[in-house]
């Protein structure tokens, strides 16, 4: 990849730059809430116009502008107000943007209140996280409007952060060799349309949990390649995979599952790939801190330290599940990515 194809794939990481610290993410939160993005986005505003248009008084306003400002947001200039530039560019990610927000504040008290019990206790931490409320599985086997509203919202955040990473994954794999793909825990199926948008040959199947693919068939349902998208529901007993594929894919799902879960998807995979079929494994490896903090957006990825592995690792589960030919290359996103790859 040149360097001009890799700022344009890794563009939509500025949206981190206006999420790094708490104070400015809750005041760009309270931005989107109020309109008032949505406004500049339209033209400049004077001080009046946004209060109108806010029902903030003077006070509120100018204590939410100068927070905003400090956060790059916006600039003022002649009375007027309007968004800044980056943040301006930054906009056109704005799913991811929003996406980021909404899930750092859900997580957000899981770091405040119990990141002690996380380093010293994590299966109390395990039982009491708000993230493990937010992705509650087990709630995506029976229908109900509580059920589909929960799993929805995940949704939301796991599809936003899929649509721009993948991007990556496309430029560093050659899928064209490929005419049918399973993609295991493909949620949404965005995944799976990133590659079937670029490929008009692949045809994929999506395995999931039976609600996860109800919501994601209506993801995908307007788009022109949804002919190519199928969706089969998980069984709680966790059954065979699909066969008959020349490629199954893993995009930042084998984290879900301690060591042997792990294993055992990677024994069903080889099950379901033809004779010569390629195994993909996209996802985030250990978290490396460096002489920088980390950003208040990375909070929701921190909380899962545990669950990150090595490209080692999987090799080691690779070859005892029967794949060769396993090579692996490392490319850092908002952390380090793996792209893990073998064949049966």
């Amino acid at each position: 990849m040149g360097a001009s194809e890799r700022r344009r794939e890794l563009g939509y990481l500025c949206v981190d730059d206006f999420v790094r610290d708490a104070v400015g993410a809750r005041a760009l939160a309270g931005a989107f809430e109020l309109g008032l993005v949505d406004r500049l986005q339209q033209q400049s505003c004077t001080h009046a116009e946004l209060a109108e248009r806010s029902r903030l008084d003077g006070r509120g306003l100018r204590l939410l502008l100068g927070l905003l400002h400090a956060n790059r947001v916006v600039e003022q200039a002649e009375g007027r107000v309007r968004l800044a530039a980056p943040f301006a560019a930054a906009l056109q990610y704005r799913d991811l943007l929003e996406a980021k927000l909404d899930f750092t504040a859900i997580v957000a008290p899981d770091f405040l209140e119990s990141f002690t019990a996380l380093l010293v206790d994590p299966e109390r931490f395990f039982s009491t996280a708000k993230v493990f409320e937010l992705f509650a599985y087990q709630r995506c086997f029976e229908p109900s409007a509580d059920n589909y509203a929960n799993t929805a919202r995940w949704m939301r955040i796991t599809t936003a952060l899929t649509k721009y990473e993948s991007a990556v994954c496309l430029e560093r794999h050659d899928f064209s060799r490929y005419a049918r793909m399973l993609d295991v825990g493909g949620n949404s199926g965005e995944f799976a349309l990133r590659v079937c948008k670029r490929h008009p040959g692949i045809r994929a199947t999506v395995y999931d949990l039976p609600l996860v693919c109800d919501i994601g068939a209506g993801h995908v349902g307007a788009e022109p390649e949804a002919g190519r998208i199928a969706f089969v529901k998980a069984d709680a007993a966790g059954g065979a995979l699909p066969p008959g594929h020349d490629l199954v894919t893993f995009k930042s799902m084998l984290h879900d599952w301690p060591d042997a879960g792990m294993r055992q998807f990677l024994a069903r995979a080889y099950r379901a790939l033809d004779p010569g079929g390629t195994l993909l494994i996209f996802e985030r490896s250990l978290i490396e801190i460096g002489e920088a903090q980390l950003p208040y957006s990375l909070i929701p990825l921190l909380l899962f330290f545990r669950s990150y592995r090595s490209p080692e690792d999987y090799a080691s589960s690779l070859e005892d599940a029967g794949f060769r030919g396993i090579r692996f290359e490392m490319i850092d996103l908002d952390m380090p990515f793996m792209l893990v790859s073998a064949r049966k």
